[in-house]
């Protein structure tokens, strides 16, 4: 009886290959992406003493095989998260803040963290892609 013999060896190899290029891809692009809206948001958001502005951090972790890309502000002042207060509430701007000019189209304010986010959420998506598509070529 004759039969076929298949080695499936060289085939599983890239496809782990290819597997490693595509997670080390989105890796990339979200990591462009929360520097990016770290960039803005710290740009945008209101100055006092710029403690707010200086706490921003961008950070991505892989968490149960999926990529997280995190954007973070945190300012205490004996106690209270004023990082939350000035992102969330309804205030009249300093006269430092007034005066700054925004970046990208984004004025200085509240929501310094969620405009950007939302406003250059497609751009961010195309970022990932474009990054995901040079891993495992045309």
């Amino acid at each position: 009886m004759s039969g076929l013999d298949f080695d499936i060896s060289e085939f599983l190899t890239n496809l782990n290959i290819t597997d490693a290029r595509v997670k080390l891809a989105v890796r990339t692009g979200v990591q462009d992406c929360m520097d990016d809206l770290k960039r803005i948001a710290v740009d945008i958001a209101p100055i006092d003493s710029a403690d707010l502005r200086r706490s921003g951090q961008a950070k991505v972790t892989q968490v149960a095989g999926h990529t997280v890309g995190e954007v973070t502000f945190q300012a205490i002042d004996n106690g209270f998260d004023y990082a939350t207060w000035i992102h969330e509430g309804d205030y009249n701007l300093g006269p430092l803040s007034a005066q700054a000019p925004g970046t990208d189209g984004y004025s200085v304010g509240n929501k310094y963290l969620e405009r950007p986010l939302r406003g250059e959420s497609a751009k961010y998506l195309r970022w990932i892609a474009e990054e995901i598509k040079d891993a495992v070529g045309d």
